[in-house]
């Protein structure tokens, strides 16, 4: 069903479990993870922050029983805390009326800044550089890495011997990880932000009935990266294409970091592009569904290359004078 044109759901204590429930539910499938703040968002705009504080404690408390007795491992627990927090945070930013871009853009980067902020805290506590901090944490999993590696020896893949001999250096897996988790949590944090805000935002009618709401999902489609930033971008290129060769150390890894979380901004640009292209197209329904799905797992890059170059281009403009013409 259309969430615009819904009335306004009776506000039962049934109704509020259910969301707490299918909150952990979401996080639980690791797919469809990204969408586990959802819920809890939707609990604390209809309910209110007292009874939405009251769902995402019972989600938490749900996420350690699950994680302790099911997994006998706290890291489903460790990651619905954060979905717990996003849910918050896209609440407050709507019920507040907050700019939308502005709130998760302010919101994300106050997050990840807290986040790394503490993990260096912890490192520096330890007296260790990150590469040692994050090898003794992979010898802590030893027995878990035996139980993978016993896994892949059974397996009939053509990398098996490669994998193996990674899982066998734990200094090259960490390097590994300190090369790309940065980039990967940053993407990360503002896909998940985004995602969820554009679920709420596209219920507005359902959630804000009766009321003018000024924001809607326009406002992130019609997302545009400040120019300057391109500057930026070429500098992430330039490090991790000549930065070896200029002697500087780790330019690649920070380089090639620099471009990737760049990356996902550019890549919100192009998908409001490419929203109005399917828009101009006529393609609506389950078609358009599966054709965003494919192209945004299958061909993300062309998304975020399209929103890059629509800073010189301005798809959009064709896009109406095309209308005029037919």
């Amino acid at each position: 069903m259309n969430a615009e044109v819904m009335q306004t759901p009776q506000l039962s204590n049934g109704r509020l479990a259910l969301l707490c429930v299918s909150s952990v539910i979401l996080c639980v499938s690791f797919i469809m993870s990204v969408f586990a703040p959802f819920p809890l968002a939707l609990a604390f705009i209809l309910y209110g922050r007292g009874k939405g504080f009251l769902a995402g404690f019972a989600g938490i408390a749900l996420s350690f029983i699950f994680a302790s007795f099911v997994y006998r491992d706290l890291t489903l627990f460790g990651f619905y805390v954060g979905v717990f927090i996003f849910g918050y945070a896209v609440a407050e930013i709507v019920m507040r009326g907050f700019s939308p871009v502005k709130g998760l853009v302010s919101f994300g980067l106050a997050f990840i800044s807290i986040i790394s902020f503490s993990f260096m805290s912890i490192v520096k506590s330890e007296n260790m550089t990150v590469e040692k901090f994050v090898v003794k944490q992979i010898e802590k999993s030893a027995d878990k890495i035996a139980e993978q590696k016993k896994i892949i020896e059974a397996s009939s893949e053509e990398n098996t011997a490669e994998i193996l001999t990674l899982l066998d250096r734990p200094d090259l897996i960490a390097r590994e990880m300190i090369a790309s988790l940065p980039s990967y949590f940053f993407i990360g944090v503002f896909l998940m932000l985004w995602f969820n805000m554009f679920l709420v935002l596209k219920s507005r009618r359902l959630l804000f009935a009766g009321t003018e709401y000024p924001y809607s999902e326009r406002n992130l489609l019609n997302f545009k990266v400040p120019f300057g930033f391109v500057l930026l971008l070429v500098l992430g290129l330039v490090l991790a294409t000549w930065g070896d060769k200029w002697g500087m150390p780790d330019s690649e890894i920070w380089g090639y970091t620099i471009v990737k979380c760049l990356g996902i901004f550019y890549f919100f640009q192009g998908f409001g592009v490419f929203s109005d292209l399917l828009n101009f197209l006529g393609i609506m329904g389950f078609f358009r569904t599966i054709i965003v799905m494919l192209v945004i797992f299958m061909a993300n890059y062309l998304i975020a290359a399209a929103g890059l170059f629509d800073n010189w281009f301005d798809f959009r403009k064709y896009f109406i004078k095309s209308k005029i013409e037919d």
